[in-house]
């Protein structure tokens, strides 16, 4: 299946504890549950592009790439900029996107000899 870009701000319910990671967004009027958390990781250099800006000016993203309940495949990120970073919890101050699906197919039809695709390196 080809993957598909979806690029849209989304509502995140996110966990309880310290590190809080989604429990399940919602795209619409549609709430998406999430089943498992297969990744993680972070992205720090794409605001590394406007001159005069130091490590404390920095966004950063932490992507997700997650199984919801029905077995599909998505990437969601919490985009963060300085100015939510120093709020409360920012965690929760986070602006939230859908990446992109990149399954539609459910867990159990997939091939025993099939992967996820990996996270870009970087």
């Amino acid at each position: 299946m080809p993957v598909d870009f979806l690029g849209r701000e989304i509502e995140v319910r996110l966990s309880e504890d310290e590190a809080a990671a989604p429990l399940a967004f919602r795209l619409g009027s549609r709430e998406y549950k999430i089943a498992e958390q297969l990744t993680t990781w972070e992205d720090r250099g794409f605001g590394n592009l406007q001159r005069g800006r130091d490590w404390r000016q920095q966004q950063q993203r932490r992507y997700y790439r997650v199984r919801t309940e029905e077995g599909e495949v998505y990437e969601l990120y919490a985009d963060w900029s300085p100015a939510r970073r120093r709020r409360k919890g920012s965690a929760h101050g986070a602006r939230w996107y859908l990446h992109r699906r990149l399954s539609s197919a459910p867990a159990e039809e997939k091939g025993a000899g099939e992967k996820e695709p990996e996270p870009p390196s970087g």
